[in-house]
């Protein structure tokens, strides 16, 4: 049992460190963030509990200490359950009240979460129904694979979010360059702004590129298969069309400075 906590909680915290990237109340995204931390405190305090269960069990072996394990154990057990959901709702909250998501992707987001939240419910269902400690290690296996089909849609939602606000970013940056372009143009000796605009521009359609992979590589972050590695593959491709956009700016902002100069 003790293994299988320790990959419980691995993935727990895996999963609270992958994704910045969810059904609902009247909660803001602030308030349900805090009952989110509200619900980790009490899994750390349900865990300690179920700890000090199994251990009174190994010092005397009674049917009252064995009962003792059990319902700590399902204590901690839904206790995990309803921090999962807090965490859910709060990241969707998030996404709907970011304006720059469009809301297609937060449809989409939120049909993921509902069907998380539903096995959740499911998970409670069958936590309520252990009888003995066999039952419980049972369903505490299901409930580490439930979590990485949650990882895997968290990361996905997440990463098409980031391809998103990317997107935005290489927009702004086109309209920018076909803006200085217009004005260049028409300004004699422009040859060195051209050049310019001409880096830019190739920084631009190269990111744009790396875009798409990204978006290509979240599409497969799903069970079976290798999500993680899928999502780490489109983290690298957006970090790839970040310094592109990055470059890009510079070049945009050196044309912008010949053409004052020149104006």
């Amino acid at each position: 049992m003790r293994t299988i906590e320790k990959s419980f909680v691995t993935l727990v915290v895996l999963a609270l460190l992958l994704f910045q990237p969810i059904a609902v109340s009247a909660l803001t995204a602030g308030e349900a963030k805090q009952a989110w931390y509200d619900a980790k405190e009490a899994t750390l305090e349900a865990q300690e509990e179920h700890r000090d269960a199994k251990l009174a069990w190994a010092e005397n072996k009674t049917d009252e200490n064995n009962e003792k394990v059990i319902e700590t154990g399902k204590d901690s057990l839904n206790a995990a359950l309803d921090e999962a959901e807090a965490w859910l709702v709060w990241k969707n909250l998030e996404v709907e009240e970011n304006p720059e998501i469009p809301e297609d992707l937060k449809e989409t987001i939120q049909e993921d979460v509902d069907t998380n939240l539903a096995k959740i419910d499911d998970l409670r269902a069958e936590v309520d129904e252990v009888e003995n400690r066999l039952e419980l290690g049972i369903v505490f296996l299901k409930m580490v694979g439930s979590y990485l089909e949650l990882v895997s849609d968290v990361a996905r939602n997440s990463g098409f979010v980031w391809v998103h606000i990317a997107d935005e970013h290489a927009g702004t940056l086109e309209e920018y360059e076909s803006e200085l372009r217009m004005i260049a143009d028409d300004m004699d000796d422009n040859d060195e702004i051209i050049e310019k605009l001409d880096m830019a521009k190739s920084e631009i359609e190269d990111a744009r590129e790396n875009i798409d992979n990204a978006e290509e590589e979240y599409e497969q972050v799903r069970l079976p298969g290798t999500p993680l590695v899928m999502f780490s593959n489109g983290n690298n491709y957006l970090r790839i069309a970040r310094g592109n956009m990055i470059t890009a700016h510079g070049h945009l902002n050196e044309a912008y400075t010949l053409i004052v100069r020149g104006a």
